[in-house]
């Protein structure tokens, strides 16, 4: 549910898509994993089994891959002009001035995007007349207070007018983290363009967060950001592989601000359209998403348990084995030390 080594995530973009796009970033896991394991086991008895074991595995996911290919959309897509801006806790005034930039560089935007946490309290109003004066909407993460002096990590949807029109709050604050409460529900904003879902950062992580939305009828994800400069290169780019093959998986568009990177614009092949890099504060990205429709879930969701029980009963069935293969023949003394 909250994974970022699974096997499947090394297997994003051109060839894989259409296998991904099938099984899900989980079923590719399980799928290599399951013929490595075989391979492994024929290694001891044979040389040419384990080889044949690879080989056939390896041309039954291309067939697959072949056979669905990417699925094409009769519908006329519903487009919208995004940007957005990483910027790391700023001032309301740096707010203000990056987005003025921004407008400048991409005056043809509809849709602004701001990070996770831009603001340590609602949306302040000088913001809110932004969106007035320029017309645009505004995705923005800040804190909605919560009773007990708590709060709710939100991202708020700011419309032409100036109020808050939808908003969204985390559903699954960070373990050990000062994150907020979780929310209580989710829905999709209903934007001029179609039904958008909203993710607040790691919330694209959690399967079970981002299939909701899609059975909701989400048409695209928006998905503000906190990822600190400080974590590292390595941190940043690892979580950069959650948005494309969260869009291939959902064949939907994904639109990704991170506070200091990586941020992306991925379309609904899992193809990374646009980026902004770590560190990269101040850095911009611009792009279309193009809504063609509700996503579809993949076939992993239905199989996890399937695949779940197949995993124990190897994993118990391994514990024996190796218990029995230990154990000294009838009669025989252990060597003496």
């Amino acid at each position: 549910r909250f994974s970022w080594l699974n096997a499947g995530y090394a297997f994003i973009g051109a060839p894989w898509q259409p296998v991904l796009k099938l099984t899900g970033v989980y079923g590719v896991g399980f799928l290599l994993m399951t013929i490595a394991a075989g391979a492994a086991y024929l290694w001891q008895k044979s040389r040419m089994r384990p080889l044949g074991v690879l080989a056939l595995g390896a041309g039954g996911i291309c067939l697959v891959g072949l056979l669905c290919g990417q699925e094409s959309s009769s519908r006329s897509p519903a487009k919208v002009r995004v940007a957005g801006v990483q910027m790391e806790f700023p001032t309301e005034r740096e707010v203000l001035l990056r987005l003025n930039d921004l407008i400048q560089s991409c005056p043809q935007t509809e849709l602004v995007v701001l990070s996770e946490y831009t603001f340590g309290e609602p949306v302040p109003e000088v913001v809110k007349g932004w969106c007035r004066k320029n017309r645009r909407y505004l995705v923005v993460g800040g804190k909605d207070p919560a009773p007990g002096g708590n709060f709710y990590d939100t991202a708020f949807v700011i419309g032409p007018s100036g109020d808050i029109v939808f908003r969204q709050v985390k559903a699954v604050p960070i373990q050990f983290f000062k994150d907020g409460l979780p929310a209580t529900e989710q829905k999709l904003w209903d934007s001029p363009w179609g039904r958008i879902g909203i993710c607040v950062c790691y919330d694209l992580s959690y399967s079970r967060v981002t299939d909701r939305l899609v059975k909701l009828g989400a048409e695209a994800l928006i998905v503000p950001t906190m990822d600190l400069a400080d974590w590292g290169n390595a941190q940043h780019e690892l979580h950069a592989h959650i948005a494309p093959a969260r869009a291939t998986e959902y064949g939907l568009p994904i639109f990704r601000v991170a506070s200091s990177g990586i941020s992306q614009s991925v379309n609904r092949a899992g193809q990374v359209m646009a980026s902004a890099p770590c560190p990269g504060d101040g850095a911009t990205l611009a792009g279309t998403l193009e809504l063609r429709g509700v996503g579809k879930l993949p076939l992993d969701r239905w199989l996890a348990p399937f695949a779940t029980v197949v995993t124990a009963v190897v994993t118990v069935w391994l514990s024996i084995r190796r218990g029995a293969g230990n154990a000294l023949p009838a009669g025989s003394k252990g060597q003496e030390v």
